[in-house]
């Protein structure tokens, strides 16, 4: 048996904002963003997404991403005063 275990891909901002790694890729990030991943490797150089680099790995704090594009709030639903109708 192998301690390796390979995490199920993040590709929405839900998913995002409720898993429990700390941690996105540049794969997962471009989907979240629909960008190619090379505009995330741009982004990242030019420290609008924020990042740490592990030897060649560049990992991409969830909870700094989330708040960098205002995703960290989960969604509300803005209800109608009382007596309007929607």
């Amino acid at each position: 048996m192998s301690n390796h275990t390979i995490a199920t891909p993040i590709t929405t901002w839900a998913a995002a904002r409720t898993t429990d790694r700390e941690v996105l890729n540049r794969a997962e990030v471009a989907t979240l963003l629909s960008l190619d991943p090379r505009t995330v490797d741009h982004a990242i150089a030019d420290g609008t997404i924020p990042a740490v680099h592990v030897g060649r790995r560049v990992l991409i704090p969830r909870r700094p991403f989330l708040h960098a594009f205002g995703a960290d709030a989960p969604t509300t639903t803005i209800l109608p005063p009382d007596g309007v109708s929607a």
